[in-house]
């Protein structure tokens, strides 16, 4: 028998701890009125009661297997040690997915808590403030794109293994994501928006480890299908492309910390339309720039103070390179994914994630457009 690829054991555990996650989520979903407006994620909704049960099951189901291994999370139970009844709607949702894993054989192996103190240990294991820069950390955001959840649109479950402080484990779950597998086959590109919505379905998982590229599986009540190649081999300019044909995608107008208006600066240098495609979820723009739906991820920040959280980079970052992306900061670094919660420092200010035949003038159009900054 051939000997495993590196990370087999890890990626299995990973696919199956999201897959159950992304059910947990999708179920949530499919119990509310969306007729009514969303609740806010500081109280007691929806969105913070999935939130809460889909980080206890991702760390349980990777504890169990990897007691030594650490853990970094959005979020720590802090909020359901003071809520007693916040704490019962959570430990409720993690013991109806138990349930429901044991009625269907849904990724029957995943171990969950027990009793409700067990479930708030285990979501307190992902409120380290550590780095990732030595040993082997797990980095997840239960439900990345938690307004757009409440809406019924576009988030992701996503989950990373960083090992001294490189990716290289991903898995990161898109219930709302309704895409053709098919296009993974064609070459041809997908369209993703936060309205086109797998409402019959459980939308996509798609999964990395590094040096054996990008995957897609549909996922079901109970299983995961096939997993196809994703691969876009840019590394070399394409026969009649044209840089003013760049697609960008961009967060929900006028409702980030990001700078809009230099962001539609570079796109004009390069004569392309802004803003291309829109969606909130940071993990889904690198999924829909993996899938090829989009070519530009920019992430230019209104100053050099600002920061960004580790878990909304950590394994989306890993499917676009994985499946020929490339992602620096403005200086041309690579990014650092070992600081600890935040991505923060003069080294890793901004970003740009697109294709290796364009990166070069896409950076550039960053560059004129910082130069042109009130000192």
């Amino acid at each position: 028998m051939p000997p495993s690829l590196p990370y087999t054991t890890e990626l299995a555990l990973a696919l199956r701890a999201v897959h159950g996650a992304s059910l947990l989520t999708k179920s949530v979903l499919r119990s509310l009125n969306h007729s009514v407006s969303a609740e806010t994620k500081a109280d007691s909704s929806p969105v913070t009661i999935a939130d809460f049960a889909a980080q206890a099951l991702l760390i349980s189901a990777l504890h169990a297997v990897f007691p030594s291994d650490a853990f970094l999370g959005e979020e720590s139970a802090a909020q359901l040690r003071a809520d007693d009844a916040l704490a019962a709607r959570v430990w409720e949702l993690v013991q109806r997915a138990a349930a429901a894993q044991a009625h269907d054989g849904q990724d029957a192996d995943l171990a969950l808590p027990q009793s409700k103190q067990q479930m708030l240990d285990a979501i307190d294991l992902g409120a380290t403030t550590a780095s990732a820069r030595t040993g082997r950390v797990w980095v997840l955001d239960p439900v990345d794109g938690t307004a757009t959840f409440m809406e019924g649109q576009q988030y992701a479950v996503c989950l990373c293994l960083v090992v001294d402080g490189t990716q290289r484990v991903a898995a990161i779950g898109c219930p709302n994501l309704s895409v053709d597998m098919s296009d993974s086959d064609s070459g041809s590109s997908p369209r993703i928006t936060e309205d086109g919505v797998d409402s019959e379905g459980f939308g996509v998982l798609v999964s990395a480890v590094v040096g054996q590229g990008t995957h897609m599986r549909t996922m079901h009540a109970s299983s995961l299908g096939p997993a196809r190649p994703v691969r876009h081999d840019a590394a070399e300019r394409p026969d009649g492309a044209d840089l003013a044909a760049l697609h960008f995608v961009e967060s929900t107008l006028g409702k980030t910390s990001l700078s809009q208006d230099e962001h539609r600066a570079v796109a004009h240098r390069l004569g392309a339309q802004w803003p291309g495609t829109v969606l909130w979820s940071q993990q889904m723009k690198y999924v829909a720039l993996t899938l090829g739906a989009c070519d530009v991820l920019l992430r230019v920040p209104k100053t050099r103070e600002r920061y960004t959280y580790l878990w909304d980079h950590a394994g989306g970052h890993l499917l676009f390179t994985e499946a020929g992306g490339k992602v620096r900061d403005f200086e041309g670094g690579e990014i650092d994914f070992g600081q600890g919660r935040r991505i923060e420092g003069e080294r890793n200010f901004g970003m740009v994630a697109t294709w290796p035949w364009c990166f070069d003038a896409v950076s550039e159009a960053v560059r004129g457009v910082l130069a042109d900054r009130p000192r």
